[in-house]
């Protein structure tokens, strides 16, 4: 089942600089699932998602809950 965006942005909070791989496990999602939903929480202007190596790391937007 995919989470609702108040469920990934509360999991992106607790688990600080998280990244996609660590939001697949938890959801039980495809990496590709988790892209596209991080897609619409950019768009949306929610969260930051930043390259790291070969990672994507995923955080909060400032201010935002």
């Amino acid at each position: 089942m995919i989470p609702s965006k108040e469920q990934l942005v509360k999991f992106i909070q607790k688990n600080d600089l998280t990244n996609y791989s660590n939001i697949a496990k938890h959801f039980k999602l495809k990496n590709s699932t988790v892209a596209d939903l991080m897609d619409d929480l950019k768009s949306r202007n929610l969260v930051e998602v930043k390259k790291l190596g070969g990672s994507k790391i995923v955080m909060v937007k400032r201010g935002k809950k």
